[in-house]
């Protein structure tokens, strides 16, 4: 117990070094960047007009601004995505003066945010600022989460810690037969969801990139929820959570997915709370109070002439603030009803909060697993009587502002602690992928996953040049090409201003590759472009400007796919010096993005220098897949 005791007080002191950290790099911007600077990193969008106001689900308030179209390289909204949270100031003589909000639909120059509260009862003339804001919400969530934890007594709660902890054998439970809901599985995925269920604590399935590990927690969800268990789903992220909604919502389940309206994709918020909520008959009642509410705020001098009289001003915002906590109330109430009865709660991890949350769940799934610190892993495990873990710690970790808060322990996830101390009958390794031909899959089999990994037969030879209306050339008709720059002077450069690496010579020639892809008949979304740097991915957008043709960072790409896609390794140097490109794990996530074709350009003079990448370049060479950016020349 004081070995316990010890390990959250030290994550509690991390936490701490992590929240400053981000608190200072997001101060650090703010002081540093004008607002031209913050404009350009897309960090803030002046110059916005209200277009109007109306009422979302749930009674909130939508506002809706534009800016008109410039002359310039990035439209206003280019780095701001819907779920964003950000600070909307109004013009001078508003009242209030600011408000935070959440993004709730966002375009190039058009955007619709939802405000944390009331509309502003006077707006001023001019125009209004957005500024993109961080959260201390998940971290007060992950501390409370862990001060639960560490003081559990005899509970199921303190079993689940010493299990986690290593510091109990968890029980391996018997594996016990049923009729798979889907007959595709295949052996070992029907293995993972057979040891889930039998697990009687935690179970651990290890999902390399393809293999359809939330297919298999879907599976695991499913079989669940029709032995009468309440389940719920969380992920870090809220793709990963809509993800797993999408695949629910084909079924009959009573599922329902909490957060914001805005963090959830568009045609899949009739599952949200705040939809299920306004389809409750007791939801009238709060219309009621928001609509009494909005004269209110509205409304002049009960006379009928002039401004407010400052007692009658009182009187109507102790009515409005009245109005706006009883209809809330009413909301919480509908909002605890109406999960009671959910087969399935889905949620990210750090949106989860007790006070709506009726008892604990039988079953907590935990998608993207190896993507979420420890602390942020026991908001969920808190809430449940046992857990099944989905990840793959050989992909990208959790992201961390601070060095020595990573250093110090956090970076150790909690599917990385039981992936060392659970006994392999609780866990189990998805072998079949169904993303990627076997020449751009084998790299990444050999070097992570010890050539275990199989190609199924429906992707194991497909190639580009077969997606319909793709012409058949050098690069659509094979699957893997390295386009070696060493020797052509695309010498890297660093951005102070971004901190961070650009290569405006390997991004022309990234640009010319798609615009032959493309000319060849790709399709834009079927492509995409991808750099481990931040710098190098803003200059790829100033250059190619192909609607629907995705351009990122590799770190923000994972767990998705594309039929095709071209990596910027960027370095080039004469040092040969690859700087973080040296956790490999990233460029795991890069090469396995593509299904039938993946370009990557980079220097070997400079890559070749580190052992993982002279491998990946034997790799290449062995397949006839190096070839020299001399091939295609700048015009």
């Amino acid at each position: 117990m004081k070995k316990a005791v010890g390990h959250f007080e030290k994550l509690l002191g991390l936490l701490e070094i992590e929240r400053a950290a981000e608190k200072a790099e997001n101060l650090r911007d703010l002081r540093r960047f004008p607002i031209q600077t913050r404009e350009a990193l897309g960090k803030t969008v002046t110059g916005l007009s209200v277009d109007g106001v109306e009422e979302g689900m749930a009674g909130m308030t939508l506002l809706a601004l534009s800016r008109p179209q410039r002359d310039e390289e990035l439209a206003p909204f280019h780095a701001i995505s819907a779920g964003d949270n950000v600070l909307l100031t109004f013009p001078a003589g508003s009242d209030p003066a600011s408000v935070e909000g959440t993004m709730y639909r966002v375009d190039e120059y058009r955007s619709t945010v939802a405000l944390n509260g009331p509309p502003p009862a006077r707006l001023g003339r001019g125009t209004c600022q957005i500024d993109l804001l961080g959260s201390d919400a998940t971290y007060k969530r992950m501390r409370k989460a862990l001060e639960t934890v560490a003081q559990a007594r005899k509970s199921r709660l303190a079993e689940m810690r010493e299990i986690c902890l290593g510091q109990k054998s968890p029980s391996s439970g018997s594996k016990s037969k049923f009729r798979f809901f889907n007959p595709g599985l295949n052996e070992f995925q029907r293995e993972a969801v057979e040891t889930a269920l039998g697990a009687e604590d935690v179970a651990l399935v290890h999902g390399p990139p393809g293999t359809g590990k939330t297919t298999v927690l879907i599976e695991i969800i499913r079989q669940a929820a029709a032995m009468g268990e309440r389940v719920l789903a969380t992920a870090p992220s809220n793709i990963a959570v809509d993800n797993m909604l999408e695949k629910l919502h084909e079924t009959n389940l009573r599922v329902v997915r909490l957060g914001h309206p805005a963090r959830t994709l568009e045609f899949l918020r009739h599952n949200n709370l705040a939809a299920l909520v306004e389809q409750d008959p007791a939801f009238e009642e709060v219309r009621e109070m928001d609509a009494w509410r909005d004269r209110l705020v509205k409304r002049g001098s009960r006379f009928g002439r002039g401004q407010l009289g400052y007692a009658e001003q009182q009187e109507r915002d102790r009515e409005i603030r009245r109005l706006w906590r009883a209809a809330r109330d009413v909301e919480a109430e509908i909002s605890r009803r109406v999960i009671g009865s959910a087969q399935v709660v889905l949620a990210t991890h750090g949106s989860l909060t007790r006070n709506i949350l009726k008892g604990d769940f039988d079953l907590v799934a935990l998608d993207e697993a190896s993507q979420a610190t420890e602390p942020l892993s026991w908001i969920p495990l808190a809430m449940g009587q046992r857990a099944v873990f989905a990840g793959d710690s050989l992909q990208l970790p959790p992201t961390i502002y601070s060095r020595e808060a990573a250093e110090g322990g956090l970076a150790v996830t909690l599917f990385d602690r039981l992936k060392e101390s659970l006994p392999s009958s609780l866990q189990t390794l998805l072998r079949v992928q169904y993303r990627m031909h076997e020449s751009i899959m084998g790299f990444s089999s050999q070097e992570f996953y010890e050539g275990r990994l199989i190609a199924d037969e429906s992707v194991r030879a497909h190639a580009a040049c077969e997606l319909p209306g793709v012409e058949t050339d050098d690069l659509t008709s094979q699957p893997l090409t390295f386009v070696d720059t060493a020797g052509a002077g695309y010498e890297e450069s660093w951005n102070e201003l971004l901190e961070s690496r650009e290569n405006l010579g390997e991004a022309k020639l990234a640009c010319r590759l798609a615009v032959r892809l493309l000319s060849a008949g790709i399709k834009p979304k079927d492509l995409a472009v991808l750099t481990p740097y931040v710098a190098q991915a803003k200059l790829l957008k100033t250059l190619i400007k192909e609607p629907g043709l995705e351009i990122g960072s590799v770190d923000g790409f994972q767990g998705r796919e594309k039929e095709a896609t071209i990596v910027s390794l960027v370095r080039s140097n004469a040092d040969a010096e690859v700087g973080f490109l040296s956790d490999t794990r990233r460029m795991n996530v890069a090469v396995t993005r593509a299904r039938r074709l993946l370009i990557v350009i980079g220097d070997s003079a400079t890559i070749s220098q580190h052992p993982f990448y002279r491998r990946f370049l034997d790799y290449v060479d062995k397949r006839g897949a190096h070839r020299s950016a001399y091939e295609w020349p700048q015009p």
